[in-house]
C-alpha cells in the first residue's frame, strides 16, 4: 500500500516561509495573543497562499496579509469567548515568553485591533504605509493616525 504524499508546494514559498516563519509567527502572536493560534494562523494561510503563488505579483506581502487575515480572526474568535487582555496574555505557554514579550503582548492587547495591527505590520513585520493601509482597507492618513495614537496609548500604558 502506497502512502500518498502531500501536496507539492512552489518552491518561492517553501523558501519564502523558510526566511520569514519566526517573524509571520510573531506578528500574528502579537495580533491574536496565543502562540498556539499563532502558529495555526502561519499553517492556514500556506495551503491558501500555494494556491494562488503563480499569479501572485508580491509573494511576501500576499502571505503577509493571509497570515494577518488569520490571526485577526482568531483573535475575533478568542474575544468571544475569553476577555482578551483584561487577565494578561492568552498565550498558551507564558513560561516561554520573555516578561518582556509578555509585557508587550498585554500592552498591545489593550488597543483597539486596527491599531493593533497597523503597529504590528509597521513595527514588527516592516510594512509600509501604503502596504498597511490596503491591508486594512484604509487611506494612508488614517493608518498613519491608527499609527500614532496606537503608539501613544501603548507609552502611557507603559509608563503605569
Amino acid at each position: 500500500m502506497a502512502v500518498a504524499s502531500g501536496p507539492r508546494w512552489p518552491d518561492g514559498l517553501v523558501e519564502l516561509y523558510r526566511a520569514e516563519r519566526t517573524k509571520l509567527v510573531r506578528a500574528a502572536f502579537l495580533i491574536c495573543g496565543s502562540v498556539a493560534a499563532a502558529e495555526d494562523a502561519v499553517h492556514d494561510a500556506l495551503p491558501r497562499v500555494a494556491t494562488r503563488w503563480d499569479s501572485v505579483e508580491n509573494g511576501r506581502a500576499y502571505l503577509y496579509t493571509a497570515v494577518v487575515n488569520a490571526a485577526r480572526d482568531a483573535a475575533r474568535r478568542s474575544r468571544r469567548s475569553v476577555s482578551f487582555g483584561e487577565t494578561g496574555p492568552v498565550s498558551d505557554d507564558p513560561a516561554q515568553l520573555s516578561e518582556e514579550s509578555m509585557h508587550l503582548q498585554r500592552t498591545l492587547a489593550k488597543l483597539p485591533e486596527r491599531q493593533r495591527t497597523a503597529i504590528v505590520l509597521r513595527y514588527f513585520a516592516d510594512w509600509n504605509d501604503d502596504e498597511i493601509a490596503q491591508q486594512l482597507g484604509a487611506r494612508l492618513p488614517t493608518v498613519r493616525s491608527l499609527i500614532h495614537r496606537g503608539v501613544a496609548r501603548m507609552r502611557e500604558e507603559m509608563e503605569r
